[in-house]
């Protein structure tokens, strides 16, 4: 479908195609607008700019997606994190990183994004957008940038969530792409990761990943052992791990047969 082009706003799109944002923000249509010498306000702007297919709505109010020339309408980029990086784009003080198998597939460590995308955000947000799942945790090793948007990395993403077992959504999910994050563990960036968190949080990281990263478990069993029984979720425990001191009644997978990542 044709769209046009509103009179006065050419080198507006002149811009926009040449940039090739994915996201446009009302602050950076004023700049655009200050830029051609266009006087009208940036919100009438996007809004001739919606009327005819060039932006697109978004999650966040004054964030659109820009649908660019090539595209010979107004279709979506349909990114699955566009949620998100809207988000970012509206709050940017607002930190936060993709975690768990959203985060998995952002590194290339799991073959598909979630339906509900997983964020985790240093303060709890006021409001996230439909289809993300919220919680709050700080990483103490630095986030990584994947696919335009901050990510935990692999360690973070173990411990984000052995710290609340029973807030993952599905760990039978989880048994199919944690072997590749194992693989990209390093045991000095995980005990980093693991420093002044709780000594269940090492416990639990240590007895999940000691049939696929041995050599980390072990690492953890030196630095931060375990010294009482530790629960992993809540309910009857379906297996107890005397050498972990664990009591699991969460996992569908006992973790001492899960094959070694390395």
């Amino acid at each position: 479908m044709a769209r046009t082009i509103p009179k006065g706003l050419s080198r507006v799109l002149e811009e926009l195609e040449l940039e090739r944002p994915q996201l446009v923000t009302t602050s950076q249509l004023a700049e655009l607008c200050e830029r051609a010498g266009i006087r009208t306000p940036a919100k009438v702007v996007a809004s001739r700019l919606r009327e005819r297919g060039w932006l697109l709505p978004t999650t966040q109010r004054g964030v659109w997606e820009f649908a660019p020339a090539e595209l010979a309408g107004a279709y979506s980029s349909a990114d699955p994190l566009l949620p998100l990086k809207a988000l970012a784009a509206a709050r940017a003080n607002e930190r936060f990183a993709l975690a768990s198998q959203t985060a998995a597939w952002a590194l290339g460590l799991a073959d598909r994004a979630p339906a509900v995308l997983d964020a985790a955000f240093e303060q709890a947000p006021a409001s996230v957008p439909e289809g993300v799942c919220a919680s709050t945790y700080r990483p103490n090793v630095p986030t990584a940038t994947a696919k335009g948007v901050a990510a935990l990395a692999p360690e973070s993403i173990v411990v984000h969530m052995v710290q609340r077992p029973s807030a993952v959504r599905s760990w039978q999910g989880v048994a199919e792409w944690l072997p590749d994050v194992a693989y990209e563990l390093d045991a000095a960036t995980m005990l980093k990761e693991l420093e002044g968190r709780p000594r269940a949080a090492a416990v639990r990281t240590g007895y999940l990943l000691q049939g696929m990263r041995p050599d980390v478990a072990d690492a953890i069993m030196e630095g931060i052992p375990p010294r009482s029984k530790t629960r992993f979720g809540a309910g009857a425990a379906k297996r107890n791990d005397e050498r972990w001191q664990v009591s699991d009644a969460t996992l569908p997978f006992d973790p001492r047969e899960m094959k070694r990542a390395l």
